[in-house]
């Protein structure tokens, strides 16, 4: 199999690949690799089915190289990861259906929506770096709380790792870097349905995608590595960077359509 895809220079595999280590290294941290990933795919010539396919088997394994190494910091939830796993699966399964049935307009609309809600969130709330003891949280409040978030991936999807991060934060009362880090095996999981779905169509281009695999995988690694050793300033210095420019995509997005 060659490393490069048919017409695709190798100057655009390089950027390729710088490109897919630093949006793992940024999704590792806060979330949000998607939109440092999915316009270099654009610019390489690829069409949209086939960037949408690609990123997401990317950054799949990207999320699975930083679950791992949050894993072995010992900073995951578990028990919030084995409550809320399949409910989420549904609920992306269920955001799906309803997004093929909701004109783009309206899609757009919600994305702002969520992103401003979650921005103003990530500016007001107060971080604590501690790794305190545990709230007892009741299975309910837990996917009451997160499912949501799954229906919004299957909904529209982008920052979806930002509001489960904020989720775990805000509302589950989780510390900052277990927030973080009891983030990536939630979306690891919710993500594995699309890429099974998106891998059996035939739509992943894999001359590209295994080399950025392996940069993300890289990337994954090394931000959440970052993440354990700075803690919750750090964090949050990159989740309000992530915000300030998810937001900032969607808002010209949004009015580009009705200029």
């Amino acid at each position: 199999m060659e490393l490069i895809s048919p017409g695709m220079a190798p100057e655009w595999l390089m950027a390729l690949l710088l490109t897919a280590l630093f949006a793992g290294y940024m999704d590792a941290i806060a979330g949000g690799g998607g939109i440092i990933q999915v316009p270099i795919l654009l610019l390489s010539g690829m069409s949209p089915i086939h960037v949408l396919a690609t990123n997401k088997a990317i950054a799949l394994m990207g999320t699975a190289s930083a679950t791992v190494r949050y894993m072995l910091s010992g900073r995951i939830v578990w028990r919030v990861v084995r409550i809320v796993a399949v409910p989420c699966i549904l609920a992306a399964f269920l955001g799906s259906q309803l997004a093929m049935i909701t004109p783009d307009w309206i899609l757009e609309l919600s994305i702002l929506a969520c992103l401003l809600v979650a921005l103003l969130v990530a500016l007001l709330v107060k971080t604590d770096g501690e790794f305190e003891v545990l709230p007892r949280l009741s299975g309910r409040r837990i996917i009451a709380n997160l499912v949501p978030v799954g229906l919004y991936d299957g909904f529209s999807g982008p920052g979806t790792g930002v509001f489960l991060m904020l989720v775990n934060h805000v509302r589950l009362k989780l510390d900052l870097l277990s927030a973080t880090a009891t983030t990536k095996p939630i979306n690891l999981i919710a993500n594995l349905g699309g890429v099974v779905a998106f891998v059996l169509a035939s739509k992943v281009i894999w001359a590209v995608a295994i080399p950025m695999i392996l940069a993300n995988s890289l990337g994954g690694w090394l931000g959440s590595h970052w993440a354990i050793k700075k803690g919750a300033p750090f964090i949050r210095v990159v989740l309000l960077m992530m915000l300030v420019a998810l937001t900032t995509m969607t808002v010209w997005k949004f009015t580009h359509a009705f200029l």
